[in-house]
């Protein structure tokens, strides 16, 4: 933002309030005016919305006290401040609320103002929709004071007054005279710089700087300014993109949907993973089944096993017809755990397998012929009884 909305704030809401927009970039002023009360701070809303604001506030109602300090400035003395001053003050500690502006090596400058007058200018401001980021009290805005020369201005029946880069303060007309008899010594020659017409009579050497508009004067002083009373319990918060809070929904949702898809991946991925570990059990306990002599070998042995065996047993000839017969076969043998297979071999010329069998009794090697396909004949060798078990070679080919 190039521009800036300067607004002088008034003690009461009843009393007159000033204003003045500028432009960073031209250098020059947009627009000023005054409003009767602080009601009318609403005429400035729109004038408010594209550009940066900064308060004045009055110096009638913010006082800097120049403390001495002894040691280093830490957490522990800023809380201690309000308490060092406390004598100084017409109000109750706990009612003020306070704001170090400079310090320096056992030298502080506090701001002290009403947390109920920081409270209302804040409601104006709220009840106009005006986002204010910087309160800085007026007098801090007036130029740099050189060769210790104060600095003056006169806005409407108040004057302001900085004395140093830290110190300022407001008055009334009819109070200025008593406020400078108990700052100036009457053998000092004070000289004080105005901006506004001289006045007559008044302690201290008055010269007469350039005259110029005080708001002007003043938004001069406030652009380049750091201090904020806008700290503490009154610190403005950090406003959110109105654009991005019409896109916070949407954001959110696709978000949570990106979380849900992903945990459904997990989940599938998991789900997968378990049936490929699945699979490969069951193809590593059919290799055992069909190759019992065998040692038992891992899923990623078992397919370079097979093509060795098979290599070995057909030659360079297609082994399907070995695998085919293999596939019939195997389902007997696993319907009938009184049957085991010791060895196997497979003739491709012949288009035979012969199977070396161990069972439990005679009835296993009855129940294997009656439950082989009928595509298929068994030539049945002597069995021989040995040790409780019975042994026979098992020739099976095709009809």
């Amino acid at each position: 933002m190039s521009e800036r909305l300067i607004i002088r704030l008034a003690s009461e809401a009843s009393q007159k309030q000033h204003w003045l927009i500028w432009s960073e970039s031209e250098k020059e002023i947009i627009g000023s005016g005054e409003l009767d009360n602080a009601e009318q701070l609403k005429t400035l809303t729109e004038k408010a919305q594209s550009r940066h604001v900064i308060c004045l506030l009055p110096g009638v109602d913010v006082c800097i006290k120049e403390v001495v300090i002894k040691g280093a400035f830490n957490r522990q003395m800023q809380q201690a401040l309000p308490y060092i001053i406390e004598e100084e003050l017409a109000g109750d500690v706990e009612k003020l609320h306070f704001t170090v502006i400079a310090k320096r090596t056992n030298l502080v400058h506090v701001a002290v103002c009403d947390k109920q007058r920081m409270t209302s200018w804040l409601g104006w401001l709220a009840d106009a929709k005006i986002s204010c980021k910087q309160f800085i009290p007026e007098g801090l805005a007036l130029p740099f004071p050189a060769a210790r020369n104060w600095q003056a201005v006169q806005l409407d029946n108040h004057w302001i007054i900085r004395e140093s880069k830290e110190l300022a303060w407001s008055c009334e007309l009819s109070m200025l005279d008593i406020i400078l008899s108990s700052k100036i010594d009457e053998q000092s020659n004070q000289t004080i710089e105005s901006y506004s017409p001289l006045l007559e009579g008044c302690l201290g050497d008055w010269v007469n700087d350039f005259p110029t508009l005080p708001m002007e004067l003043l938004t001069a002083g406030a652009i380049g300014c750091k201090v904020n009373l806008l700290n503490g319990e009154f610190k403005v918060k950090k406003e959110i993109n109105k654009n991005l809070l019409k896109w916070r929904l949407p954001a959110i949702l696709v978000a949570l949907f990106f979380v849900i898809s992903c945990i459904n991946l997990v989940m599938e991925n998991s789900r997968v993973e378990a049936q490929v570990a699945m699979v490969k059990g069951q193809v590593e306990s059919v290799y055992k089944l069909a190759f019992p002599e065998q040692k038992k070998l891992r899923y990623s042995r078992v397919k370079k096993r097979l093509k060795t065996m098979l290599k070995a047993t057909n030659g360079n000839r297609d082994p399907s017809g070995f695998l085919v017969m293999l596939d019939e076969i195997a389902p007997i043998f696993e319907n009938n755990k009184e049957l085991e297979t010791s060895s196997l071999k497979y003739d491709a010329k012949k288009q035979q397998m012969r199977i070396l069998a161990v069972g439990n009794n005679f009835q296993a090697f009855e129940k294997f012929s009656n439950a082989l396909p009928k595509q298929y004949h068994l030539q049945q060798g002597a069995l021989n009884s040995s040790k409780n078990q019975v042994s026979g070679l098992l020739t099976i080919g095709k009809k």
